[in-house]
């Protein structure tokens, strides 16, 4: 008799974990809303404002969630704890994350934009060159696309990011605030804030990145997405290429769109959306050695805790790719 109760409850058992795991796999049903993350005054934020996604999507069913994030390092933070599953990042804010363990996949990167990221100074102030660095403040953002840049700055000039004191900001607000009240000698600064800079304080330049970093942004999936989603991340690609493509022709509507979602002055977006050049494009062998070689120089200066291999978090033949990228 004992035996048979045995039984009977090993049977039960097995049955209620067969229902639950039934239960499970239909409660998870067709995918009814996608969340992308993105960054106010950069691709993604001409989509949102487009909304020609939305419409695209809207024919099988499907929302698009939208969330603004300050940073790059913000929004992968995110998609790695599952809130986003789509987004957007600098080169050095992707780095950052694969080093710090964060389960990201490249999906596709954006033109070189190397005149969009710069060093700057008061137009009054004593430094005349990077070299004039040496000892100095200098505001960047940890992991972003400036830090990099004045990385090799610094190098082109024999000097070491040793050689100055680096001043960390969370965000382009606090940058500026660093800025205007001279708590820093030298701030390293991206597009849009830093046409919005040039717009309403006199400043001089030490270097843009022409020469020295490309300055691209990535576009990101969580694995579960890439995995369970290729077609999904495709309808994204294809119509954030076909804004972009419309962004290049259209830059004074541009500067308008991101002028009300930044709430900043039209005349220094356009003067960002005019020396930049929008479009999608597929992560090459070419792409892969640049964004390793940044990689490398952030493990040598011992800003990342381990070397990492970017092919790693890139598929080799991506299923997402539509015909309009290159």
């Amino acid at each position: 008799m004992k035996n048979k109760w045995l039984i009977l409850l090993i049977t039960v058992a097995g049955m209620i974990s067969l229902l639950l795991g039934c239960g499970k796999e239909e409660s998870k049903g067709p995918i009814t809303e996608i969340r992308i993350g993105f960054q106010k005054g950069n691709t993604l934020n001409i989509l949102k404002a487009r909304g020609t996604l939305e419409k695209k999507l809207s024919q099988q069913g499907i929302k698009v969630k939208w969330s603004p994030f300050p940073m790059g390092s913000v929004l992968l933070e995110a998609l790695n704890a599952g809130s986003i599953d789509f987004g957007h990042a600098s080169d050095g804010n992707s780095v950052f994350a694969q080093a710090g363990g964060k389960p990201i996949v490249y999906v596709a990167a954006e033109s070189p934009y190397p005149k969009g990221v710069a060093i700057v100074v008061p137009k009054n102030s004593p430094i005349q060159t990077i070299k004039d660095l040496k000892g100095k403040k200098v505001a960047v953002s940890k992991g972003g696309n400036q830090h990099y840049l004045l990385v090799k700055a610094l190098e082109k000039e024999g000097l070491s990011f040793s050689d100055i004191q680096p001043v960390y900001y969370k965000d382009a607000a606090e940058a500026r605030a660093a800025f205007d009240s001279k708590q820093i000698d030298a701030l390293g600064l991206w597009d849009p804030y830093l046409a919005v800079l040039e717009n309403e304080v006199q400043v001089r330049y030490l270097t843009d990145g022409q020469g020295l970093t490309e300055n691209r942004t990535y576009y990101f999936a969580s694995k579960t997405f890439a995995k369970e989603h290729p077609e999904l991340i495709k309808t994204i690609l294809e119509e954030l290429n076909q804004a972009d493509q419309w962004a290049n022709s259209h830059p004074t509507e541009v500067a308008s769109i991101l002028s009300k979602e930044l709430k900043i002055d039209q005349k220094a977006l356009e003067v960002a959306s005019k020396r930049r050049e929008y479009g999608v494009q597929r992560i090459d062998d070419q792409v892969i050695k640049v964004q390793q070689e940044l990689a490398d120089t952030f493990y040598q200066l011992k800003l990342i805790p381990k070397g990492i291999q970017i092919n790693s978090v890139i598929e080799q033949k991506p299923k997402w790719l539509p015909d309009n990228i290159k």
